[in-house]
């Protein structure tokens, strides 16, 4: 075996080397505090500089050579290796690097990177690294993202990005879509949801194309321009509605009224809806039947939007208790205390019914068997206490109507839902349109009438 030969190389003609993965060092007060009081106990592994006799560079060892010159260490025991090609260099700093558990999420993801780059396989890296195949194919997804973006938010302390949050962005094929997310997200929690948010919206987007497929086979034609607008207005009659969140059904049910009769389909929020035109008015309107009729369309847009307001704050909840997220900047206890207060105000009731309905959809476990039951008693009592009080105060909130019997602002519902939202945004929640947040606290155009109205 070939003997390591140590030699003691001053300070002054060691550098770090140029590749070097780690690009941050991290905190060296506590390697600083052991080289004054023991010495450098490992020797460090360098190179000579090209062209510079008597110079060398860091191979192995640069956290030891810059906390070793903070601690006034003049010479370092070294170990000299020669005839390295450019490749082999990365490549030995790549490998000692990437065993370590200190490094940042962006410095992993660059190393795994520049290994593929050097010609190494997917299966190789993980050999020589010790990591899964599964967690490099991980790493190797997040060097994908925009790396400037990457390294500000893992510079951001509020931030605290964590891998398992950006593992939600793989589940999106749009690398651009994933950078816009990372950028735009003002937390980690907050990221998950974001991605989560929009790669359900492409799954809906999978099942919306399915069942205009399905409409095209049975002659049903796409809403007219402006149909969307006019859903509350009379003009227009639901004759099957789809949850576009759920699994595609085979048939649209409507082939043989479509052969009868002209049914379009157009998509409002999460349901894919087919419609009809009703038949005209046999008489004109009052004009008090026309503002009632334009008001009651307006109460039905803003029943509309709160229903998907409500929506995405059960997704989050659902992604909270999943990936157990923490409120940021307060504690357990004083945020459970603040969702007492929204469940007392909005009176949520604290019912078997309403757990049952957001864990499993359902409202009943009539029909079900034993073990379904016991699956939904497991699922319910592995829920803390935290996320139990969010789910009621939730259901309370999305009882509360926003609007008053002239389509203006009810502020009282308005204070319990802003309430609601208040407290999500500490664990990351935020809604994916900017028009809820108005419609939340009174100053959407659609309430804009009824005060009018009220005066």
């Amino acid at each position: 075996m070939e003997e390591k030969v140590i030699t003691y190389i001053e300070a002054a003609h060691i550098r770090p080397h140029p590749e070097n993965p780690r690009k941050n060092l991290g905190d060296l007060s506590e390697l600083v505090e052991s080289i004054k009081k023991n010495g450098v106990l490992q020797n460090l592994t360098v190179i000579p500089v090209e062209g510079e006799p008597g110079e060398y560079m860091t191979l192995i060892g640069h956290r030891r050579y810059a906390a070793g010159t903070q601690a006034g260490i003049e010479k370092f025991p070294c170990q000299i290796a020669e005839n390295l090609t450019p490749r082999e260099q990365v490549s030995i700093m790549l490998e000692e690097n990437m065993q370590r558990n200190d490094l940042t999420i962006w410095e992993q993801a660059n190393g795994f990177q520049m290994m593929l780059d050097l010609g190494e396989t997917e299966e190789s890296i993980a050999e020589k690294t010790g990591f899964s195949k599964t967690t490099v194919r991980h790493r190797l997804n997040i060097a994908k993202l925009n790396q400037k973006v990457l390294q500000e938010k893992e510079k951001d302390e509020c931030f605290q990005l964590s891998l398992k949050d950006l593992y939600e962005l793989e589940k999106i094929p749009d690398v651009k879509t994933r950078d816009k997310i990372l950028k735009e997200s003002t937390s980690s929690n907050n990221l998950a949801q974001k991605a989560r948010q929009a790669y359900e919206e492409l799954k809906r987007k999978e099942h919306e194309k399915a069942y205009i497929k399905l409409c095209k086979a049975d002659g049903i034609k796409p809403a007219p321009e402006g149909a969307e607008n006019e859903r509350y207005s009379g003009k227009w009659e639901t004759v099957k509605e789809f949850d576009l969140d759920k699994e595609v059904a085979n048939k649209t049910g409507c082939k043989t009224q479509a052969a009868k009769e002209e049914l379009f389909y157009l998509v409002y929020w999460r349901n894919f809806t087919i419609i009809k035109r009703k038949g005209k008015e046999k008489r004109e309107l009052s004009e008090y039947e026309i503002k009632q009729k334009a008001q009651d369309k307006r109460k039905r847009q803003i029943k509309a939007m709160q229903k998907e307001m409500s929506a995405e704050r059960a997704d989050f909840i659902k992604l909270a208790i999943e990936q157990k997220f923490k409120p940021e900047n307060e504690k357990p206890e004083t945020v459970m205390e603040r969702l007492f207060g929204v469940m007392i105000q909005c009176g949520s009731w604290m019912s078997e019914q309403v757990m049952l309905k957001f864990i499993t959809g359902e409202t009943s476990l009539y029909d079900k068997t034993d073990e379904e039951k016991a699956a939904y008693e497991k699922k319910r009592d592995g829920i803390g206490l935290l996320y139990k009080m969010m789910i009621y105060a939730a259901g309370g909130v999305a009882d509360k109507d926003l609007a008053e019997w002239n389509a203006s602002y009810r502020e009282s519902s308005g204070k319990v839902v802003i309430a609601l939202d208040e407290i999500l945004a500490l664990f990351g929640f935020s809604y994916s349109k900017e028009e809820f947040y108005k419609l939340a606290e009174g100053s959407h155009d659609l309430y804009k009438d009824g005060e009018a109205d009220g005066k």
